[in-house]
């Protein structure tokens, strides 16, 4: 059972500016959505898991690794699978156009569309494009548009197995109402000094979500990307990154290697190439994927008090 309903937030936070969308409006929005909405959004039998793949900080393949998630889940497991482009790059939606169905991604905070008359389709991939629209989301009411959100992706979570979302690099009121709705985050990183300090950002506003208005959602884990096993640099990032969140760590890394970007740009996953150099990628991918999939099947047990 997901709500919005519970105990105004005291603390007092200092406004600062994502693009169009003041961060302090938004989370005075959202105290007002805790404290006066009674909206519930249940996430009972028969609805799927909502993965979001998502950073403060861009340039850390977060929209990388959710479209070669959704290829996993799809081709690997044979689940059911609806990709939503919440980013305006719209980088997901290139890789995914022959995917593209009815609805578009901004239309899910417009309206209650009827998701399960144009994106019906158990059994395949599905993909929400991104549009220049999405940058008009921000300025939408947080009070109307994130409750049709979150209905919305509860309606695909009944339709899909996995429901991916792929958040813009910024907070605000995408990637808030995209942690509202979801059950489960991922937060790619890449080992750069900057990029650990977007994570800190990061894990701050994911437990402020689950603390306030989602206490379903969890952290899945930080995946290491573009990791360079050379680079000093990296390493001591590495180090850094162990010694303030190891518990959140996937034990596994995905390296630069020019076959995922080749395949993504052929809107194929990487263990559709046909070549040599992808199977290395490959296999880096698959372990990362998998050592998620427990993390969450664990947390799921328990969650339900089953032993693990």
């Amino acid at each position: 059972m997901r709500t919005f309903a519970g105990r105004r937030s005291r603390r007092r936070r200092p406004a600062s500016t994502h693009g169009s969308f003041q961060a302090g409006e938004l989370l005075r929005t959202l105290r007002w959505l805790h404290a006066c909405v009674e909206q519930t959004f249940d996430q009972g039998d028969g609805m799927g898991k909502v993965v979001v793949f998502s950073n403060q900080k861009g340039g850390v393949g977060k929209t990388t690794l959710a479209v070669l998630y959704a290829f996993w889940q799809r081709e690997k497991h044979g689940r059911s699978v609806c990709l939503i482009d919440l980013d305006t790059q719209g980088n997901a939606s290139k890789t995914l156009r022959a995917h593209a169905q009815g609805v578009g991604a901004a239309g899910l905070f417009a309206q209650e569309t009827e998701v399960k008359d144009q994106l019906a389709g158990q059994g395949r991939l599905a993909l929400a494009p991104a549009s220049k629209n999405l940058a008009d989301v921000e300025l939408a009411k947080a009070e109307v548009a994130i409750p049709v959100f979150c209905r919305n992706v509860e309606a695909l979570s009944s339709l899909f197995d996995v429901v991916v979302i792929d958040t813009p690099p910024a907070l605000g009121l995408r990637m808030s109402a995209s942690l509202i709705a979801a059950t489960d985050v991922v937060c790619p990183i890449e080992l750069e000094e900057y990029s650990i300090d977007g994570v800190t950002d990061m894990l701050k506003t994911v437990f402020g979500v689950r603390q306030r208005y989602n206490p379903q959602l969890r952290l899945a884990g930080i995946v290491l990307n573009r990791f360079n096993p050379h680079s000093v640099r990296q390493k001591a990032a590495m180090r850094q990154l162990v010694q303030s969140f190891a518990e959140y760590i996937v034990p596994a890394h995905i390296s630069t290697r020019s076959a995922i970007p080749e395949a993504l740009s052929q809107g194929v996953s990487v263990w559709a190439l046909a070549k040599g150099s992808a199977r290395d990628a490959c296999l880096e991918v698959r372990e990362v994927f998998e050592l998620l999939q427990r993390r969450m099947d664990a947390q799921d047990m328990a969650s339900s008090g089953m032993p693990s």
